[in-house]
C-alpha cells in the first residue's frame, strides 16, 4: 500500500453535474459534499440539493485535492474536508472561503449524509480514532501555525486527508511548503484496551534530529511541534517515479543505503529519534499473531489461510537466514518507493517517514520494487544498493540476503498493517486491512 502524500491531478478529470444523478458514462463516479459554516454547522444546500461533481477516474478517497479543486472551480466553494462519509468519496467538509450566489445555509436537511455528518460533528473532543483535523476548529489553529513561520501568500489547498494524516499546500512568498499533521501513538485514542499500538516513529521529531546529524541526507522541517505533531516541509519537487534516468534512480538507492549504513554503529540513536525497535527477533516472535487468527487473516480464504499457516516454518527460517548473513540492522525507512523519494535540482530526497524503525536495512527494496516498473526491479539498481553493503558481505551472499528479504518484507508489511487498523476508523481502517490482506496474500503465493 502507497500512503506518500506527494499529489499530482488534473482536472481534466473531473466534470461538475448541477442536475439529478441521470445517466453517466461508464467508469465515472460522484462525490457528494456535506458542506457545513464552521461558526453554526449550518449545511450548505444548492438549487438542486447537497454540491455534487462529477468525477472520470476511480480516486481513493484521501486523494482529497483533486475533489476539492472541482469544487473550487467548478461550483465557487472553498472548503476543506473533514472526514470521508462512507465507503464512497462522499466528504464532509468546513467552509473556508466563498460559496455560490444561489447557495443557502439551512440548519435542517434530510439526506443521509447529513444525517451522518451530523453524527460526526456530535462526537466529543477526546472520541476514539478521531483525529482532531476532523474538527472544523482545527483550522484555525493549523493556520495561526503556519503563519508563525512563513509568509502566507493565499489561502492553503488542501492535498490529502485521512485518518493517518491531513496535508496542506501553502502558498508562500519563497514558493509553495507543504503542512503536514501526522497520527501518532500520543495522539491517538484507542477505541478498546487489548488494541495494538500504532509503530509509527514521531515524523518531525525523526526528520528534525536527522537532517540535524545526516545534514543534506535527509530534508530538513521548515518548523516542527512536536507536541502536536505537526511539521512544515519544502516542496521536494516531483517524484522520481516521473523520472526515466537510470542513473538518478541508482544514485537515490546509494545514497540511501550510505544514509543506512551510518547508523550500524549507533541504533541506539535512532530509538531516540522515536524508531520503533522491529528488528528480526522481534518480526519472528510476531509471526504466530500476524498468521493467526485476526484482523487481515478473517479475509482470506479457508484455503489463502490454510496456505499461509503452513508456510510459518519457512518463514522463520528465512528470517533466521536474512538474520545471519551478517548486515547489521539499522536505519529502515519502512515505506521506501519512487512515489516517496522527490527530485528537485539533480538531488532526491526520501520523504513519509512515518514507518521509519531498526530493522534490516534490506526490507525497504520489497516497497521500493514496484510491479510494472522495470527500473525499480532491476538488477543494476540492486546491485548498486548492495554495493554499498560488501565490507559485511560478499555480493552473491547480499544478493541471497535480498531474495530472503522479499519474502521476510511481506511479513514485515503485514505486521505492520495489522497495526493500522487498529488504529483507524472507516474508510481509512478499511483501506489497511485491505492493504495488509495484500501483504499476506504475497506470503501465500
Amino acid at each position: 500500500m502507497r500512503r506518500h502524500w506527494r499529489l499530482e491531478g488534473s482536472l481534466s478529470d473531473i466534470r461538475y453535474t448541477s442536475g439529478a444523478l441521470g445517466t453517466y458514462d461508464a467508469g465515472l463516479m460522484t462525490a457528494t459534499a456535506v458542506v457545513i459554516r464552521p461558526e453554526d454547522q449550518a449545511v450548505l444546500v444548492l438549487p438542486s440539493g447537497l454540491p455534487r461533481v462529477e468525477a472520470a477516474q476511480k480516486l481513493w478517497f484521501h486523494q482529497v485535492g483533486v475533489v476539492l479543486r472541482a469544487f473550487r472551480e467548478q461550483l465557487g466553494i472553498e472548503a476543506y474536508v473533514l472526514q470521508c462519509l462512507g465507503a464512497e468519496p462522499n466528504y464532509l467538509m468546513t467552509c473556508v472561503g466563498d460559496v455560490p450566489a444561489e447557495a443557502r445555509w439551512v440548519q435542517d436537511f434530510d439526506h443521509p449524509l447529513v444525517d451522518a455528518a451530523r453524527e460526526h460533528l456530535a462526537l466529543p473532543p477526546d472520541a476514539p480514532l478521531t483525529p482532531a483535523w476532523t474538527r472544523p476548529d482545527w483550522y484555525a489553529g493549523a493556520l495561526a501555525w503556519i503563519d508563525r513561520h512563513v509568509e502566507r501568500t493565499g489561502v492553503p489547498a488542501q492535498v490529502r486527508s485521512w485518518g493517518l494524516s491531513n496535508v496542506l499546500r501553502v502558498p508562500t512568498t519563497t514558493g509553495d511548503v507543504y503542512f503536514k499533521a501526522l497520527a501518532h501513538r500520543s495522539t491517538v485514542v484507542l477505541d478498546r484496551a487489548d488494541a495494538a499500538p500504532l509503530l509509527f516513529a514521531h515524523e518531525p521529531q525523526l526528520l528534525d534530529r536527522l537532517s540535524t546529524e545526516r545534514p543534506g541526507q535527509v530534508v530538513r522541517p521548515i518548523a516542527v511541534d512536536q507536541d502536536r505533531v505537526w511539521m512544515l516541509l519544502p516542496d521536494l519537487g516531483m517524484p522520481l517515479a516521473q523520472q526515466a534516468g537510470a542513473g538518478l534512480w541508482i544514485d537515490t538507492l546509494r545514497s540511501h543505503a550510505r544514509l543506512q549504513r551510518s547508523f550500524t554503529d549507533s541504533p541506539g540513536d535512532l530509538l531516540a529519534m522515536s524508531c520503533f525497535d522491529r528488528g528480526l527477533g522481534r518480526l519472528a516472535g510476531e509471526l504466530e499473531r500476524v498468521l493467526g487468527s485476526n484482523e487481515l487473516t478473517t479475509q482470506l480464504t479457508g484455503e489463502e489461510r490454510d496456505r499461509l499457516s503452513s508456510r510459518e516454518p519457512e518463514l522463520r527460517e528465512a528470517v533466521a537466514e536474512l538474520a545471519s548473513i551478517g548486515v547489521p540492522e539499522t536505519l529502515l525507512h519502512g515505506d521506501l518507493h519512487p512515489g516517496n523519494v522527490g527530485v528537485r535540482d539533480e538531488r532526491t530526497f526520501a520523504f513519509d517517514w512515518t514507518d521509519a524503525a531498526v530493522s534490516h536495512p534490506f526490507l525497504d527494496l520489497v516497497t521500493f520494487v514496484e510491479e510494472g516498473n522495470l527500473l525499480s526491479g532491476s538488477q543494476a539498481l540492486k546491485d548498486a544498493y548492495l554495493g554499498v553493503w560488501q565490507d559485511f558481505a560478499p555480493l552473491p551472499a547480499l544478493r541471497h540476503g535480498l531474495d530472503l528479504a522479499a519474502r521476510v518484507g511481506s511479513l514485515y508489511q503485514a505486521v505492520t498493517y495489522l497495526h493500522l487498523v487498529d488504529n483507524l476508523a472507516g474508510p481509512s481502517r478499511d483501506s489497511m486491512a485491505n492493504g495488509g490482506v495484500g501483504w499476506l496474500r504475497n506470503l501465500v503465493g
